[in-house]
């Protein structure tokens, strides 16, 4: 922890929290936190997802006899990688929301930027090294342990810190880390119909999932998560609650927020990053 706490002390990084967080932590309670702890902004990841939604909306529309696997889960891009390497190609060329998200903040705010992805997998770790393209990434867990040794090191947390996430959301995203949510926000009406998707959420369902994408050519997408309860159900977080309470803890926080985001300024817009390169490094 103390490397840890040094790293963000020096850097002052923009904190890259995933949607995923209200399964844990409270808002607007964490974004003072991560401020505390000397994160100089913190933005949330689902402007990235809405980037990579219009991506994948292009690509799958401009490319309907494709067969295309989604690459945001590190897990299952490296499965593919490995076990089914004749389908390495099917990978979606397109970068994860962290990727994205990293690439974004350190051109908007400036090159020398580093960025602390906040996340509950310990896969995006392994993502984070391979790619050098964020600084440094932790779990939900240890996030709750860095909190608990800064504690030891200096004064209480100060509540009075700016509590509000600094430029680039998206509302409809924030349920990125559940079943069906690349399908249900990419915008995919007139793309994909329902039995042109499989959806799994365990690694053992990937044969499975590949098996029928190979004998039925109507299959277009798969939307492949590594983990049982999808992306709050990883045991790198911290609630040991059911996967559809901590599922309803994400939707809750949408709605709410759905409204105070509706005509905000800080709302982040495609053409913001009409610069990007999304080019996925990682496969």
């Amino acid at each position: 922890m103390k490397k840890l706490l040094e790293f963000i002390q020096i850097n002052k990084p923009v904190a890259l929290l995933a949607p995923s967080f209200p399964v844990d932590f409270n808002y607007p309670e964490i974004i003072s936190i991560l401020k505390w702890l000397w994160c100089a902004k913190v933005v949330e990841l689902t402007y990235a997802a809405k980037l990579i939604n219009k991506q994948y909306h292009e690509h799958l529309k401009n490319h309907p006899e494709q067969q295309r696997i989604c690459s945001n889960c590190p897990t299952i891009v490296q499965y593919i990688k490995n076990k089914f390497p004749e389908h390495k190609d099917k990978l979606m060329p397109i970068a994860s929301p962290m990727i994205i998200m990293s690439r974004f903040v350190k051109k908007q705010y400036g090159d020398n930027t580093k960025t602390l992805f906040v996340w509950p997998c310990l896969a995006k770790k392994i993502e984070a090294k391979m790619t050098g393209e964020v600084d440094e990434a932790i779990t939900f867990k240890e996030l709750q342990e860095l909190i608990e040794y800064a504690k030891t090191q200096w004064i209480t947390i100060d509540t009075q810190k700016e509590s509000e996430f600094n430029n680039f959301y998206n509302n409809s995203t924030k349920i990125y880390p559940l079943d069906w949510a690349v399908a249900q926000t990419m915008n995919r009406k007139d793309i994909l119909t329902d039995d042109q998707i499989i959806i799994t959420d365990w690694i053992s369902q990937t044969n499975e999932a590949i098996k029928r994408m190979e004998s039925d050519p109507n299959i277009k997408f798969l939307d492949l998560l590594s983990c049982p309860g999808w992306c709050v159900g990883w045991p790198w977080i911290i609630s040991k609650e059911d996967k559809e309470t901590k599922a309803q803890k994400i939707r809750d926080y949408q709605q709410k927020m759905k409204e105070k985001e509706q005509n905000s300024p800080k709302k982040g817009k495609i053409e913001y990053a009409n610069w990007l390169d999304y080019k996925n490094t990682f496969i």
